[in-house]
């Protein structure tokens, strides 16, 4: 189907640019055709007004009078030899200059009226490519949001049939019961993340405020801190207030918070998590540090990519969107996000706010 789309409008395409040169050369070519038939005409006129004035003895002794009317563009000059009729040079001269702004006017039509057949052209091929890739991107997501259903899900049937069976150990029984409960927070994830993902899309995005990062900061890590007790999980902000920005505060809030739930959830325990603002003339900046097991140089741009995850099939809850929040978020705002990371090093998240302007 799309090879068909690609073709159809390369024909689209060639014929416009063909249909544009011709509408050139034809106008332009028209302009010297006005000069040729101005000039035969006027010529045609000379040879008349030359046998009238031989033929007739009263048009001969007052040329002007009689054949000035009927051509004007002729000049009658009396010789010894009798009356010569010549075409007035100044008339030539205006339809020399009349063919020169006919084939301007044409050339300038015609440049524009093709400009105009690229332009729409262009258009429609963007267009379609934006529906290709906008149609490739929903098929992708929901391949993607399927497949992370499925999967929990088809791990639950499978455990509650086992815990259906009579027999099963005690020992298997809480082992079991533990991974549906990782299943089920896993689903929980997905589910938050989804609707974090589509909630710009549903919802206006809402004024800009101006915002102090370190303040913002320390909100955000009181609000998460008693979800990661239990990983023994050890936050630590850096930083002075001043640090102004506008945006809007709920997506710096979810890039924040998914910053430090995945750097806890991928991160064996305990983790340290350090959170410092820098101030700067025209960006301010917010990195967040952890000791981590880092992330391979050769998936670092990949992990910001819809449904990516690092920890592949681990039952960790991780759903592949965390980091593509948190780069949709900052982008969302006017900033952006870089990663540092070494295997083995921990990661280092820097998100890059413009700076807000001082208040009058």
């Amino acid at each position: 189907m799309r090879s068909r789309m690609g073709f159809f409008y390369a024909v689209l395409v060639a014929m416009l640019c063909a249909l544009g040169v011709w509408w050139i050369y034809y106008l332009t070519d028209e302009g010297r055709l006005y000069v040729e038939y101005s000039l035969q005409k006027m010529a045609n006129d000379r040879l008349h007004a030359a046998f009238l004035i031989r033929t007739d003895p009263e048009v001969r002794a007052d040329p002007e009078r009689w054949l000035g009317p009927s051509f004007p563009n002729l000049v009658f000059r009396r010789t010894p030899h009798g009356i010569e009729t010549e075409i007035d040079p100044k008339v030539v001269a205006q339809v020399a200059a009349e063919g020169r702004r006919r084939r301007n006017m044409f050339l300038y039509e015609g440049a524009f009226f093709l400009v105009l057949l690229f332009a729409g052209s262009t258009i429609l091929v963007l267009s379609w490519r934006h529906a290709e890739r906008f149609k490739q991107a929903r098929e992708l997501f929901l391949a993607g949001a399927t497949h992370e259903f499925k999967t929990p899900l088809a791990s639950l049937r499978l455990y509650t049939e086992t815990l259906a069976r009579e027999g099963v150990p005690d020992e298997t029984r809480t082992r079991i019961q533990s991974r549906m409960v990782q299943d089920v927070v896993r689903l929980e994830n997905l589910v938050d993340d989804m609707l974090a993902m589509s909630a710009d899309d549903t919802f206006a995005m809402g004024p800009r405020i101006r915002m102090d990062l370190c303040r913002e900061s320390q909100r955000v890590l009181d609000d998460v801190r008693p979800l990661v007790v239990d990983h023994g999980a050890r936050f630590e902000l850096h930083g002075d207030d001043g640090a102004m920005v506008s945006g809007q505060r709920l997506f710096f809030a979810l890039a924040l918070r998914n910053l430090l739930v995945n750097a806890v959830k991928h991160s064996p325990n305990p983790v340290t998590v350090e959170v410092r603002i820098e101030h700067g003339d025209r960006h301010h900046r917010v990195v967040v540090a952890d000791n981590g097991p880092g992330i391979p140089k050769r998936i670092q741009r990949k992990v910001f990519e819809c449904f990516y995850s690092t920890t592949g099939h681990q039952r960790q809850g991780g759903t592949g969107l965390g980091l593509y929040l948190v780069r949709r978020n900052i982008e969302s705002i006017g900033g952006k996000v870089e990663l540092q990371s070494e295997e083995g090093q921990g990661c280092t998240f820097t998100l890059t706010l413009p700076a807000a302007p001082d208040e009058a």
